[in-house]
């Protein structure tokens, strides 16, 4: 097994004698330098696996030689050696990166513990930045993959599955951020997003969509206000009544939302339903008066979904409505603004649905 090498550098030979003798018994291959400006030389020309410095010594101290090291040799890391007197700047050489610090007199145990422990680090951080190396290869591979969708990636390696669902965990986090910062905007809605996620992946567990579209519609329940982002909070929590103006402005924030979230390349599915999420069965909704097949499928589910929760939530105009009573609602605009279908799949199912606890 090749020794592993390690440069000693100190002005005072019997120190560097002594710790040669101890780490050269521990089966390390140990270099001297008395120090001095052609410190630099010697560390460029070699190639060391860890460097024991002094801090006091003349033409190029201790610290200047951490400074060069850390900023050359980042993976190398460095021990200083020092006095009881020298403490403060032993403070500082740590602040600066040095690894540890040996206080003379030294033991053979605490310098051979400390050597191991200063070594042992520098390969979890090497095989660390072979890692990150490595993830970031495969996580641009793995962002070409997600688009051809989950048909390809079910193909991909074990390695490659749990590297998706990583990347899905991370998006969903970055979702809740954003849900934080809709619900920030608008006080009456508190909590809507979370219960738009739970009645939307419910609706879609009855209408038995894919993997893949439940994917898509739990991002797009949590996201379909993000636009209101972009509105006003005069306007987004005013009591009386919106005028014309005012209503044309809330209109905007499907677009609005549509644009963020189109900007997300693995959302690219995601802003479609948000975009459209307000589109009425009947063709008189916004912001293109799509109708019935026309609306995607779960932005249909949206639609439904966002009635019911507006219905049996408090409201500044009004009290929540019971189940009972805001399944009557929705029925009467069943067929004009929502998809029968979809509605008639909450109504057989009303059981598995709840009212918004706050209300």
């Amino acid at each position: 097994m090749q020794k592993r090498p390690i440069l000693i550098i100190d002005d005072e030979e019997i120190i560097r004698k002594t710790l040669s003798i101890h780490l050269t018994k521990g089966n390390y291959s140990v270099i001297q330098s008395a120090g001095g400006f052609g410190i630099f030389d010697e560390l460029k020309n070699n190639n060391y696996e860890l460097v024991i410095s002094d801090i006091r010594m003349p033409e190029v101290n201790g610290l200047q030689i951490l400074e060069y090291v850390k900023k050359n040799y980042d993976d190398i890391p460095v021990l200083i050696l020092t006095g009881l007197m020298d403490l403060n700047i032993t403070i500082d050489a740590m602040k600066m990166g040095a690894f540890d610090f040996l206080i003379k007199p030294i033991t053979k145990e605490h310098l051979l513990n400390t050597v191991q422990n200063a070594l042992h680090n520098r390969d979890l951080l090497i095989q660390n930045k072979k890692l990150e190396r490595e993830n970031m290869e495969y996580r641009t591979l793995l962002e070409k993959k997600v688009e051809v969708r989950t048909e390809e990636l079910n193909k991909k390696t074990i390695e490659l599955a749990d590297a998706y669902e990583t990347l899905q965990k991370m998006n969903f986090q970055m979702v809740k951020v954003l849900a934080e910062a809709i619900e920030a905007k608008d006080k009456y809605t508190r909590g809507h997003c979370d219960r738009m996620r739970f009645t939307c992946l419910k609706i879609g567990e009855f209408l038995s969509i894919s993997e893949e579209e439940k994917t898509d519609l739990e991002f797009a329940a949590v996201l379909h206000d993000l636009g209101k982002i972009g509105i006003a909070d005069s306007i987004l929590n005013k009591i009386d009544a919106l005028t014309e103006k005012e209503f044309n402005m809330i209109k905007e924030h499907s677009l609005i939302g549509e644009k963020i979230i189109s900007e997300i390349s693995t959302f690219k599915n995601v802003s479609k339903i948000i975009k459209h999420h307000h589109e009425n069965y009947d063709g008189t909704g916004y912001p293109d008066g799509l109708k019935d097949g026309q609306i995607p499928l779960l932005s249909r589910i949206i639609a439904v979904a966002d009635v019911f929760d507006a219905l049996t939530s408090n409201r500044p105009y009004r009290k929540s409505l019971s189940i009972e009573s805001a399944i009557t609602e929705i029925k009467n605009i069943s067929g004009t603004r929502l998809d029968p279908a979809i509605v008639q799949h909450l109504i057989n199912n009303r059981g598995h649905f709840h009212k918004n606890s706050d209300a």
